[in-house]
C-alpha cells in the first residue's frame, strides 16, 4: 500500500514538473504570433512549429496537457480536426489522381492541419494565461500601424508589399486583429475603463491601417464586422455598444467623405466596373480580378473533379487567353484573388469542400457557444466566429492562405479560442 501511494505521489510530481517545462514555451508562442506575425518575418512560422515540436515532445514523454490524451481530443473533435486537415487531403488526392507530386504545394495546407497537435499542447495553459492573448492582439495592431505608416509615408504611397506580406493581406490581418481586440472587451470588467479604451483604440488603429493601405477589400468587411461586433458584445450595456458603433461609423463616414485618397480609390472602382461592363477596358485593377474569377470558374467547369493542379494554373490561364476568354495581361497573375474559386480551379470539388470546411466547421463550433450563459465562453466563441468570418470575407476578394504564414495564424488562433472554451467549461463543470 505504501509503495502504491509513493508511486502515485511520484507520478503527480512528475506531471507537475513536466507542466512547468511546457507552460512557458507554449505561453510565449501564443503571445508572439498575434504580436509580431504580420510585422516581423517568420515569427508566425516559428511560433507554429515551436508548438508542433512541443506537442511531439509531450507525446514522447507520454504527457497529457490538462489531463486530456491526444486520442481523446481526436475523438471529441474529429469533425473539426478533419476539416482543418481537409486541404492537405485535397492536395494529396489531386496528386494521386493526376500522378504529379510536389511537396511545395502542401506548404499552407500543412500549417492549417497542424491545428490538431497545436490545440492539444495549448490546452496545457491555464485559462488566465490563454486570455492574455487579447493584449497581444492590441499591441500587434499598434505595431502594424507604425510599420505601414512609415512604409507608406503616412498613406501617400501604396507599395505592393508591406514588408514580407502583400499590402492587401497585411491590411486585412491588421483590421481583423483590431476587431478581435474589440470583441475581447467581453473579457474585461465594466469598471476597467482604461482597458476597454485601449481595445477600442486598437480597433480604430486596425481601421486606420486599411485607410493607409487604401485597401478596398478591407473596407467591404468593416460593416460586416461592425454589425457582428454589435451583436456579440452583449455583456456591455446597450448604450455603450451603440456609442462604440456610432463612433466607428462616424469616423468611417468622415474619412470616406473628406479623405481624397479614399474618394479616389472608390471612384476608381466605379470606373473600373463601368469599363469592364461596357467592354471598353478589361485590364483595370478590378477588371483583371473579374477576369480571374471568370477564368477560375471556367477551369473548374472543365476539370470539376481534381482541378487543373496548382502547377498548371498559369499555363491554363494562357490557354484561356488564347481562346480570348481573358486578356493576356490577366495571365500574369499567380492566383485568382478569390480563395474559394482558386481552390475550385486547382483542386476541383475536393478543393471546394476543403476550403468551405476550413471556414465553416470551426465557425460551427464557435457559433454554437455564442449564446452561452458564461461571459468567458461567449467572448471566446465570438472571437473565434469573427476570425472565421474575417478569413471568409477577405477570401472573397483576395488570397489569404496564399501566404503560408497566415495559414499558421489561422490554425493557432482557432486553437487558442477553442482552448479557452474547453478550459472554461471544465472550470464550470468542476465548480
Amino acid at each position: 500500500m505504501a509503495d502504491t501511494h509513493q508511486q502515485k505521489y511520484s507520478a503527480l510530481n512528475s506531471e507537475k514538473n513536466l507542466s512547468s517545462y511546457f507552460k512557458w514555451p507554449v505561453f510565449i508562442a501564443i503571445m508572439l504570433f498575434p504580436l509580431l506575425s504580420i510585422s516581423l518575418h517568420n515569427v508566425g512560422n516559428a511560433c507554429l512549429f515551436s508548438l508542433f515540436l512541443l506537442a511531439i515532445v509531450a507525446a514522447g514523454c507520454r504527457y497529457n496537457p490538462a489531463g486530456i490524451s491526444f486520442g481523446q481530443l481526436l475523438k471529441d473533435y474529429w469533425p473539426l480536426h478533419l476539416a482543418m486537415a481537409s486541404l492537405t487531403l485535397a492536395v494529396l488526392l489531386n496528386q494521386i489522381l493526376t500522378g504529379i507530386f510536389a511537396v511545395k504545394y502542401y506548404d499552407t495546407a500543412i500549417r492549417i492541419a497542424l491545428f490538431v497537435p497545436v490545440l492539444w499542447v495549448i490546452l496545457e495553459l491555464p485559462l488566465n494565461y490563454l486570455k492574455k492573448i487579447q493584449w497581444a492582439f492590441v499591441v500587434g495592431v499598434l505595431l502594424a500601424v507604425i510599420k505601414i505608416y512609415v512604409i507608406t509615408k503616412g498613406g501617400v504611397l501604396r507599395p505592393p508589399n508591406i514588408g514580407f506580406l502583400a499590402t492587401i493581406p497585411f491590411s486585412d490581418m491588421a483590421l481583423l486583429f483590431g476587431i478581435l481586440a474589440l470583441i475581447s472587451i467581453g473579457w474585461s470588467e465594466r469598471e476597467e475603463k482604461l482597458a476597454i479604451g485601449f481595445k477600442v483604440l486598437a480597433c480604430c488603429a486596425g481601421i486606420y491601417v486599411t485607410i493607409l493601405s487604401q485597401t478596398r477589400g478591407s473596407w467591404i468587411a468593416i460593416p460586416v464586422f461592425a454589425l457582428t461586433g454589435f451583436m456579440l458584445l452583449r455583456n456591455i450595456r446597450v448604450r455603450y455598444r451603440i456609442a462604440i458603433l456610432v463612433l466607428v461609423l462616424a469616423t468611417l463616414g468622415t474619412v470616406f467623405t473628406f479623405n481624397s485618397v479614399v474618394q479616389n480609390r472608390l471612384a476608381a472602382a466605379k470606373t473600373d466596373i463601368t469599363l469592364y461592363a461596357d467592354r471598353e477596358n478589361a485590364d483595370t485593377a478590378l477588371g483583371i480580378r473579374l477576369q480571374l474569377w471568370r477564368a477560375s470558374w471556367e477551369l473548374f467547369k472543365e476539370n470539376p473533379i481534381v482541378g487543373v493542379g496548382r502547377e498548371n494554373f498559369s499555363d491554363r490561364l494562357d490557354d484561356l487567353s488564347a481562346r480570348r476568354i481573358i486578356t493576356p495581361m490577366a495571365t500574369s497573375f499567380s492566383h485568382s484573388h478569390n480563395e474559394i474559386l482558386f481552390n475550385m480551379a486547382i483542386l476541383g470539388v475536393f478543393g471546394l469542400l476543403a476550403i468551405l470546411s476550413i471556414y465553416f466547421v470551426p465557425g460551427y463550433y464557435f457559433i454554437r457557444d455564442i449564446r452561452h450563459p458564461d461571459g468567458v465562453v461567449k467572448t471566446a466563441a465570438g472571437m473565434g466566429l469573427i476570425l472565421c468570418l474575417g478569413f471568409f470575407v477577405f477570401g472573397l476578394t483576395d488570397m489569404m492562405f496564399f501566404w503560408s504564414v497566415l495559414g499558421g495564424v489561422y490554425s493557432m488562433s482557432v486553437a487558442v479560442f477553442l482552448a479557452c472554451i474547453i478550459k472554461r467549461k471544465k472550470e464550470l463543470k468542476a465548480a
